[in-house]
């Protein structure tokens, strides 16, 4: 992907209206495009840059038990001084030892970094009228070239993008996709989970809002509904009147359907094995945002068929964009023309099959 569109992605995704979690996990999903990088998060952070929460473009479900207690072992006042020192005179810290002389043989590195393979990294400080809100951060294997002054200045180009994403938070409800991932749980009559599948843990870490150090009773309340989900369905088969054995769970990352199924007859309720099925629809917005990478249209043309998808009219458009009407009426004959359809009505299906 050139870097004017890795660019334009980022920037389309951070005023798009979704939530800062969809946004920044997807941008973080995103950035590799524009900066050779992987394993990249987010941490939300207080004024003295002491992380609260994090964001990761990677699944962390198999670690989200570890990583709380050594990310708060690891960010000693000692440690936190030297960055905030650091950040006074410089626009990001490419040496992680900068922290700590010791950092490659901290706990941090070897219990966390090390098995994601996250060598070099680039730590950049975000922050909204003057006050520090999170720190990007972007990272390397050992065998890759460290981080260098090319990088450091994309990086702080957009993350001017992160800072626009991160104050919008009035968004009107999203439209979902009507599937997406699924996985599988197997679960006893007490809602106790037995086993899962690799699909199934990495969505039900989502919908536990995975901020990995926040407090997790909001967490326990889900369980809790996945408890009495196993409860109803063998009060179905029982013949009690209770509701029916699904619910939907909304979060800033999106619709989670979850169903339960008796998976064969048994005498001994007690023992009853329970499937349930996890259900992750996106909204509809973010499906457009990533399809639209792999098109054949500029930058400009890419913007002019979100606001079209998005059922916005031609004069609209013009405002929203900055140019003139003719300009718009020009840009979307070409984008009918290479995407090979007659009519506005042909453009959402055509982005929505793109998408898959």
């Amino acid at each position: 992907m050139k870097q004017s569109n890795a660019i334009a992605y980022l920037r389309r995704l951070c005023c798009s209206g979704l939530s800062k979690e969809i946004v920044i996990a997807e941008f973080l999903r995103a950035l590799p495009a524009l900066i050779q990088s992987h394993h990249n998060t987010f941490s939300g952070t207080d004024a003295r840059l002491y992380p609260q929460y994090h964001i990761a473009g990677f699944d962390l479900a198999g670690m989200r038990d570890t990583i709380p207690a050594i990310v708060a072992e690891f960010h000693t006042q000692e440690r936190q001084q030297r960055a905030i020192a650091w950040f006074k005179d410089h626009p990001a810290i490419a040496d992680a030892r900068t922290v700590d002389p010791e950092f490659y043989r901290s706990d941090m590195y070897n219990l966390v970094y090390r098995p994601f393979d996250m060598h070099h990294v680039l730590w950049m400080p975000v922050a909204q009228n003057g006050r520090p809100v999170g720190v990007l951060g972007l990272y390397r294997s050992k065998n890759q070239a460290p981080f260098g002054t090319k990088e450091q200045m994309l990086l702080g180009h957009v993350q001017q993008y992160i800072v626009h994403a991160l104050g919008n938070t009035a968004h009107a409800e999203p439209q979902y996709s009507e599937n997406g991932r699924t996985g599988m749980m197997i679960m006893n009559s007490k809602g106790e989970l037995l086993s899962q599948s690799r699909e199934a843990e990495q969505l039900l870490s989502m919908a536990r809002l995975p901020r990995l150090l926040v407090d997790g009773r909001r967490e326990d309340r889900l369980l809790g509904r996945l408890s009495q989900l196993c409860a109803n369905l063998t009060a179905v088969y029982r013949g009690q009147n209770v509701p029916p054995p699904q619910f939907c769970h909304i979060n800033p990352y999106g619709r989670f359907w979850f169903r339960a199924y008796r998976l064969f007859d048994c005498q001994d309720q007690g023992s009853q094995l329970i499937g349930v099925t996890i259900e992750h629809q996106e909204p509809v917005a973010l499906k457009i945002l990533r399809a639209m990478q792999d098109l054949p249209l500029s930058p400009m043309q890419q913007e002019v068929a979100q606001c079209v998808a998005e059922g916005l009219s031609y004069d609209h458009i013009a405002k929203r964009l900055h140019i003139k009407l003719t300009t718009v009426k020009d840009h979307i004959g070409k984008i009918y023309t290479k995407l090979d359809i007659g009519q506005r009505e042909e453009l959402l299906p055509k982005l929505l099959a793109q998408a898959g």
